[in-house]
C-alpha cells in the first residue's frame, strides 16, 4: 500500500490497474448469478477513489491501465471479448463521471470531511453516475444475452452503486495514506483500545452472521457507532471492511440474516449490499461530523490560547459581553487602567460604571455591531474608575456571531482621557480670542446659526449687537498696541459683568465685538447694549506710566429671524452700527 501511495505516477497507475483487475474478476467470479451483470461491483470504488486522489492531469495512465483491466477482466472472466470494448468504455466512463461531478463541485479530497460531502458523494458519485452508466450497460448485456435490459441495467445501476457507496470511502483512505498515518500517530493505548474495538467489531459481525433463525443486524449498529467516536473514520473504514468481508462470504454461503428472506442468492447479495450501503450512510456522515468536530475544537483551543496569550498581555481592556449585556470575560489590564480587580467586572453591565449622558450612544454602537458586524463599530463614553474618577474611555466593539447567530461581544477599550483633554484644549483654543477669553468669530457664527434655527423651531426672540470700540486706532497711535490690548481687555472685562448669564459675547477682530443676547426681545436687548455702553464709558484702562484710557463705543442691533441668513442679520447689525458712528459715535442704533 505504502507504494501505492508514494510511488512513481506510472507505477503508481500500474498497481492501481492490477487493482481494478483483481477487483473486477473476483466480482465476476463470485457475485456474477445466472449469467447476468455482476451483484456486487467494487473496481469502480477503486478507480473513483483514485481519481479523486490525483489532480484532473494526471488521470490518463491510470484511466488507461485500469481500462486494459477491464477488457481483461471481461474477456476472460466476463461477458467475453466482444463485450470487453464496450463496457470498458461504461466502466471506465462511470468512474470518469463520478469523479469528475464530485471535483467540479469542490470535493475532489474532502468528500469525507464533512456532510455535505458525504451526501454530495452518495448522491452524484454513486446514484448519478451509476445511472447514467446503467443504461448503455444494460443495452450491451441485452444485445449480447437475450437478456432483458431493464433488469440487467437495473442490477448494474445496484451492484456499481453500492460497491461504489460501499468501498470507494474505505480505499480513499487507503490511497491517500490516512490508514498508515493514523496507524503512526496513534499512541500505544490508542492501539490497544483500537486492537480491542476491532475483535469487539469481528465476533458482533461473526455472532450476527453466523445465527440463521434471529435477523441481529441491528446489534452491529452500537459497536459501529463507538468506533466512530473513538477511532475517528480509519476506525470506522476497517469496521466496514470487517462487517463486508464477514458478512459477504457468510451471506454467499448461504447463512445470516438475509437467508431468512427465503430469495435467491442473488436478491440475498443484493439485500446485503443495500444493507451495507444503509450502515455505510450511517456511519460515515457521523464520522464526517465528529471530525468536523474535532477540527473546530482544536482550533477553538488553539484560538483560545492565542486569545488569552494576546488578552493578557494587552494594554487595552479586552471585555467579553453575552447578549444580556452582561460581562463574562475582562482581561488582566483592567486592574492597571481602571483599578478594578478583573473578577469585580464579571457578571456586571458596563452601563452600571458609565455616565448616563453617554449610555445612548454606547448602546446604539452595541446594537450596530450585530445589525452591521461587516462596518466597524465603536463609541467615547465616560466611566468611573475604581476610586470614583471619571475618565473618558474608547471602545471598539465587534459581534460575536455562531453559526450566524449573534451569541455577544468583545470590545477593546482604552483610557483616551489624555486625548480628550487635549481635544477639549485645542477645541476651546480654536474657538477662543487668546487676548480677552472670550469666544472667537468662529464660535460665535455657529452659535448665532443655532439661534437661527432655534427661531425657525418656534424659540423665543433673541437678538445680535456688534459693538465697535470708537477711535481705537488713536488709542493704539498714541499709546502704543500694548495699551490698545489692555483697552480691549477692559471691554471684555466689562461686557462680562454687565451681560446676563444667558447672553454671549465674542471678539469678531480688530476692536470689534459680538454680542447674542437670549430670549428678548428689540427693546429689552436696546436696554442690556445701553447698559454695556455706558459701563464701557465709566471704566478707566490703567497702563503702567501713569497712563489712563477712556473709551466709549458704538453698537448696531438686530432681531434674530429665522426667515433669514447668519449674513443676512449681521449685514443689518452692521448698517446699525454703521449708523450710530455716523450719528455722533457713542450710541446705539438699531436695524430697520
Amino acid at each position: 500500500m505504502r507504494a501505492i501511495v508514494s510511488g512513481h505516477p506510472y507505477q503508481r497507475a500500474c498497481l492501481v490497474g492490477i487493482g481494478y483487475f483483481v477487483a473486477a474478476t473476483s466480482m465476476i467470479v463470485l457475485t456474477r448469478f445466472e449469467g447476468g451483470v455482476a451483484v456486487l461491483w467494487l473496481a469502480t470504488a477503486l478507480l473513483v477513489a483514485e481519481l479523486m486522489t490525483l489532480s484532473r492531469d494526471r488521470w490518463m495512465p491510470t484511466l488507461l491501465a485500469c481500462g486494459i483491466a477491464s477488457f481483461m477482466a471481461t474477456g476472460l472472466f466476463g461477458f467475453g471479448w466482444v463485450a470487453a470494448a464496450p463496457l470498458v468504455i461504461v466502466n471506465i466512463g462511470e468512474a470518469v463521471i463520478g469523479a469528475a461531478l464530485i471535483s467540479r463541485l469542490g470535493y475532489r479530497k474532502t468528500y469525507l470531511d464533512s456532510l455535505s460531502g458525504v451526501s454530495i458523494f452518495a448522491l452524484v458519485g454513486c446514484c448519478l453516475a451509476t445511472a447514467i452508466s446503467s443504461v448503455p450497460a444494460g443495452l450491451v448485456v441485452a444485445g449480447l444475452t437475450g437478456m432483458s435490459a431493464t433488469k440487467e441495467g437495473l442490477a448494474w445501476f445496484a451492484g456499481h452503486g453500492l460497491g461504489t457507496l460501499a468501498f470507494a470511502p474505505i480505499f480513499t483512505l487507503l490511497l491517500s495514506g490516512e490508514f498508515s498515518r493514523a496507524i503512526k500517530a496513534a499512541n500505544r493505548r490508542q492501539i490497544i483500545e483500537a486492537i480491542v474495538l476491532l475483535a469487539i467489531m469481528v465476533v458482533a459481525t461473526l455472532a450476527v452472521f453466523t445465527v440463521n433463525h434471529m435477523p441481529l443486524l441491528f446489534t452491529l449498529t452500537l459497536p459501529l457507532i463507538i468506533i466512530a467516536f473513538v477511532l475517528d473514520r480509519t476506525g470506522v473504514a476497517t469496521a466496514i471492511v470487517i462487517l463486508t468481508i464477514i458478512g459477504g462470504t457468510e451471506t454467499l454461503l448461504g447463512n445470516g440474516p438475509m437467508s431468512l428472506a427465503g430469495e435467491t442468492l442473488t436478491r440475498q447479495a443484493q439485500l446485503f449490499q443495500v444493507y451495507l450501503a444503509v450502515t455505510v450512510m450511517t456511519v460515515l456522515p457521523v464520522s464526517a461530523v465528529l471530525k468536523q468536530r474535532k477540527v473546530i475544537f482544536r482550533q477553538l483551543a488553539d484560538s483560545e490560547s492565542a486569545y488569552k496569550l494576546i488578552t493578557e498581555a494587552a494594554t487595552d481592556i479586552i471585555l467579553r459581553l453575552d447578549m444580556n449585556g452582561v460581562i463574562s470575560y475582562a482581561s488582566p489590564s483592567v486592574r492597571e487602567i481602571t483599578g478594578f480587580e478583573a473578577a469585580e467586572l464579571i457578571g456586571r453591565r458596563p452601563h452600571d460604571l458609565m455616565g448616563a449622558e453617554d449610555e445612548a450612544a454606547v448602546v446604539a454602537a452595541y446594537r450596530q455591531a450585530i445589525q452591521q458586524p461587516d462596518l466597524p463599530s465603536s463609541a467615547e463614553y465616560r466611566a468611573s474608575v475604581a476610586n470614583g474618577e471619571m475618565r473618558w474611555f474608547e471602545a471598539n466593539i465587534r459581534g460575536v456571531f455562531v453559526d450566524g447567530v449573534p451569541t455577544g461581544w468583545v470590545s477593546a477599550i482604552r483610557d483616551i482621557s489624555q486625548r480628550k483633554s487635549l481635544e477639549f484644549r485645542l477645541a476651546h483654543a480654536a474657538t477662543t480670542d487668546s487676548l480677552t477669553g472670550l469666544g472667537n468669530r468662529r464660535a460665535f457664527d455657529g452659535l448665532l446659526d443655532r439661534r437661527i434655527d432655534d427661531r425657525r423651531s418656534g424659540a423665543a426672540p433673541s437678538c445680535v449687537a456688534i459693538f465697535d470700540i470708537d477711535f481705537f486706532k488713536r488709542v493704539n497711535d498714541a499709546h502704543g498696541h500694548a495699551v490698545g490690548d489692555m483697552v480691549l481687555e477692559t471691554f471684555a472685562a466689562a461686557a462680562l459683568r454687565t451681560l446676563r448669564a444667558g447672553d454671549h459675547v465674542a471678539r469678531l477682530g480688530g476692536e470689534e465685538f459680538g454680542l447674542i443676547l437670549n430670549g428678548v426681545d428689540v427693546a429689552q436687548a436696546s436696554h442690556i447694549c445701553n447698559r454695556l455702553r455706558i459701563a464701557v464709558a465709566q471704566d478707566i484702562t490703567r497702563a503702567p506710566g501713569g497712563i489712563a484710557v477712556s473709551i466709549t463705543v458704538s453698537a448696531g442691533l438686530a432681531l434674530i429671524d429665522g426667515s433669514k441668513t447668519r449674513l443676512q442679520i449681521m449685514r443689518q447689525a452692521d448698517d446699525a452700527l454703521y449708523r450710530a458712528k455716523a450719528g455722533g459715535r457713542d450710541q446705539l442704533a438699531i436695524a430697520a
